[in-house]
């Protein structure tokens, strides 16, 4: 009777009598000389040894922003939402009037022009903006990177650039009023405050900017926020002197009144937050 076995493959046989001997040569692949195969040997290293690089690194944004800034800014631009959803229209105009002073000239005509809803929230918006800033630039000149009593600061800085704000239309209506020339107070002071709100506008990308990456104020100040103010001031120049034009005064009559009402305002800041 034959005799069967399982023999595992590469392995030799050898009998009950110790006499016959089989080599068993694999039959599922074909391999006749399977010792001769080369061996690429390679070294296993564990994953302690392994160096990988970091490609993203975790750890929280150290800028010093407080969480009351980003809610102040939140507000303003809550605030911008608001007067471009609910009074689209005027906002619209308010665009074009920054380029068009016959758009100006036809919003003017208007009742209240100046306390219409969207022109208090943009002054607003502006406020906001621009005392943020001005917070920003106290901290970078003083070299402050964490106030405990930041939120008073900035509440102080607000409270003197709204005081500002109401002296500088005081002082536009009495000056104006003294020169006789009531008709054109309105619209000068709602073009000086659209040139304002298109600066409180653009200051909420730079505050972004300056909060939620890792960019310093400096440069931004410099590089952006200057030649940003330079170009406002010069636009808001140009349409006083169209006002000038337009009322037909003299050259020199617009001359003191860039003077008086938009340049000795400067002055003034400058010695007082600077020098």
């Amino acid at each position: 009777m034959p005799y069967f076995c399982a023999v595992p493959t590469g392995e030799t046989y050898q009998g009950a009598d110790s006499l016959t001997q089989i080599q068993v040569q694999d039959t599922v692949y074909g391999i006749e000389n399977e010792q001769l195969i080369p061996i690429r040997h390679t070294e296993v290293l564990f994953k302690s040894d392994i160096q990988t690089e970091k490609l993203y690194d975790p750890t929280p944004l150290k800028t010093g922003t407080e969480s009351w800034q980003v809610l102040i800014l939140v507000i303003a631009v809550l605030l911008l939402g608001m007067v471009k959803a609910f009074s689209n229209n005027r906002y619209k105009l308010g665009l074009k009037a920054l380029f068009k002073y016959s758009v100006a000239q036809e919003i003017t005509r208007e009742e209240h022009v100046f306390f219409h809803r969207s022109n208090v929230l943009l002054t607003f918006v502006y406020l906001f903006t621009l005392s943020l800033i001005l917070y920003q630039l106290k901290r970078m000149v003083l070299n402050e990177s964490s106030l405990p009593e930041g939120l008073t600061s900035f509440f102080v800085i607000l409270g003197g650039v709204i005081i500002l704000y109401i002296s500088k239309f005081l002082f536009s209506k009495m000056l104006l009023f003294v020169f006789n020339d009531t008709t054109s107070a309105s619209e000068y002071i709602f073009n000086v405050s659209l040139y304002n709100n298109l600066m409180g506008v653009l200051l909420i990308p730079i505050l972004c900017i300056t909060y939620f990456t890792a960019f310093l104020f400096q440069p931004l100040l410099v590089y952006i926020v200057i030649p940003l103010a330079l170009l406002v001031f010069l636009l808001r120049l140009i349409r006083l002197f169209l006002i000038g034009r337009s009322i037909e005064l003299l050259y020199v009559y617009i001359f003191l009144y860039i003077c008086t009402l938009e340049i000795l305002p400067l002055v003034v800041l400058y010695r007082i937050f600077v020098r």
